[in-house]
Protein backbone atom coordinates (compact mmCIF):
# COMPACT_ATOMS: atom_id res chain seq x y z
CA UNK A 1 0.00 0.00 0.00
CA UNK A 2 1.13 3.53 -0.76
CA UNK A 3 0.37 6.81 0.95
CA UNK A 4 -1.62 9.46 -0.90
CA UNK A 5 -3.09 12.89 -0.33
CA UNK A 6 -6.46 13.78 -1.85
CA UNK A 7 -7.67 17.36 -2.21
CA UNK A 8 -11.38 17.72 -2.96
CA UNK A 9 -13.20 20.80 -4.17
CA UNK A 10 -16.89 20.24 -3.57
CA UNK A 11 -19.68 22.27 -5.13
CA UNK A 12 -21.27 24.91 -2.88
CA UNK A 13 -24.68 23.58 -4.02
CA UNK A 14 -24.35 20.70 -1.53
CA UNK A 15 -24.56 23.21 1.32
CA UNK A 16 -23.06 23.13 4.79
CA UNK A 17 -25.00 19.96 5.66
CA UNK A 18 -24.11 18.03 2.48
CA UNK A 19 -20.38 18.71 2.51
CA UNK A 20 -19.51 16.31 5.38
CA UNK A 21 -21.73 13.68 3.71
CA UNK A 22 -19.74 13.98 0.47
CA UNK A 23 -16.42 13.69 2.30
CA UNK A 24 -17.71 10.65 4.24
CA UNK A 25 -18.87 9.03 0.97
CA UNK A 26 -15.38 9.38 -0.51
CA UNK A 27 -13.77 8.04 2.69
CA UNK A 28 -16.13 5.06 2.66
CA UNK A 29 -15.27 4.38 -0.99
CA UNK A 30 -11.57 4.26 -0.10
CA UNK A 31 -12.17 1.94 2.87
CA UNK A 32 -14.35 -0.43 0.79
CA UNK A 33 -11.41 -0.92 -1.56
CA UNK A 34 -9.06 -1.90 1.27
CA UNK A 35 -7.71 1.58 1.91
CA UNK A 36 -6.96 3.14 5.26
CA UNK A 37 -7.90 6.73 6.11
CA UNK A 38 -5.27 8.46 8.26
CA UNK A 39 -6.55 12.02 8.41
CA UNK A 40 -9.43 14.11 7.05
CA UNK A 41 -9.15 17.88 7.25
CA UNK A 42 -12.30 19.75 6.21
CA UNK A 43 -11.36 23.33 5.40
CA UNK A 44 -14.91 24.46 4.74
CA UNK A 45 -16.15 27.07 2.28
CA UNK A 46 -13.43 29.08 0.50
CA UNK A 47 -13.37 31.57 -2.33
CA UNK A 48 -11.95 30.16 -5.57
CA UNK A 49 -9.02 31.81 -7.34
CA UNK A 50 -11.00 31.68 -10.61
CA UNK A 51 -14.56 30.61 -11.48
CA UNK A 52 -15.09 26.91 -12.10
CA UNK A 53 -18.20 26.27 -14.20
CA UNK A 54 -20.33 29.02 -12.61
CA UNK A 55 -19.05 28.83 -9.05
CA UNK A 56 -16.84 31.36 -7.28
CA UNK A 57 -16.80 29.44 -3.98
CA UNK A 58 -16.44 25.82 -2.97
CA UNK A 59 -15.83 23.50 -0.06
CA UNK A 60 -12.31 22.14 0.38
CA UNK A 61 -11.24 18.92 2.08
CA UNK A 62 -7.83 17.24 2.34
CA UNK A 63 -7.62 13.51 3.05
CA UNK A 64 -4.47 11.50 3.79
CA UNK A 65 -4.90 7.79 3.11
CA UNK A 66 -3.18 4.57 2.09
CA UNK A 67 -4.41 2.33 -0.70
CA UNK A 68 -3.10 -0.12 -3.26
CA UNK A 69 -2.03 1.62 -6.47
CA UNK A 70 -4.30 -0.65 -8.53
CA UNK A 71 -7.36 0.72 -6.68
CA UNK A 72 -6.45 4.35 -7.30
CA UNK A 73 -7.87 4.39 -10.82
CA UNK A 74 -11.30 3.35 -9.49
CA UNK A 75 -11.20 6.20 -6.96
CA UNK A 76 -10.27 8.79 -9.57
CA UNK A 77 -12.95 7.48 -11.92
CA UNK A 78 -15.56 7.76 -9.17
CA UNK A 79 -14.48 11.30 -8.31
CA UNK A 80 -14.55 12.29 -11.98
CA UNK A 81 -18.16 11.13 -12.31
CA UNK A 82 -19.40 12.65 -9.05
CA UNK A 83 -21.48 15.72 -9.86
CA UNK A 84 -20.87 17.35 -6.47
CA UNK A 85 -17.04 17.21 -6.84
CA UNK A 86 -15.86 20.16 -8.95
CA UNK A 87 -12.17 19.22 -8.90
CA UNK A 88 -9.93 16.68 -7.23
CA UNK A 89 -6.22 16.00 -7.03
CA UNK A 90 -4.55 12.82 -5.80
CA UNK A 91 -0.83 13.08 -5.02
CA UNK A 92 1.44 10.25 -3.95
CA UNK A 93 3.22 11.03 -0.69
CA UNK A 94 6.94 10.47 -0.90
CA UNK A 95 8.72 8.80 1.98
CA UNK A 96 10.74 11.23 4.02
CA UNK A 97 14.38 11.14 2.91
CA UNK A 98 16.92 10.03 5.46
CA UNK A 99 18.91 13.05 6.51
CA UNK A 100 22.56 12.45 7.32
CA UNK A 101 23.41 13.42 10.85
CA UNK A 102 25.54 16.52 11.09
CA UNK A 103 28.70 16.37 13.07
CA UNK A 104 28.47 17.98 16.47
CA UNK A 105 30.13 21.40 16.62
CA UNK A 106 33.57 21.48 18.16
CA UNK A 107 33.78 22.55 21.74
CA UNK A 108 36.15 25.46 22.54
CA UNK A 109 38.77 22.97 23.76
CA UNK A 110 38.64 21.02 20.45
CA UNK A 111 38.79 24.00 18.08
CA UNK A 112 41.77 24.10 15.78
CA UNK A 113 43.93 27.15 16.41
CA UNK A 114 44.14 29.61 13.50
CA UNK A 115 47.04 31.95 13.08
CA UNK A 116 46.32 35.68 12.59
CA UNK A 117 47.70 35.46 9.02
CA UNK A 118 45.16 32.76 8.10
CA UNK A 119 42.27 34.65 9.72
CA UNK A 120 42.98 38.03 8.09
CA UNK A 121 41.85 37.10 4.52
CA UNK A 122 38.59 35.66 5.85
CA UNK A 123 37.79 38.82 7.83
CA UNK A 124 38.64 41.00 4.82
CA UNK A 125 36.30 39.00 2.57
CA UNK A 126 33.41 39.34 5.04
CA UNK A 127 33.82 43.14 5.16
CA UNK A 128 33.50 43.48 1.36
Amino acid sequence: MRDYELVLLVSPDVGDEGFPTTVERVSKFIQERGGEIRDVDQWGRRRLAYPITRFTEGFYAVTHFSIEPTELRALEGNLGLAEDVLRHLVVRQEEAPVVAQKEAPLSPQEEVPVSPQEEAPVVAQKEQ
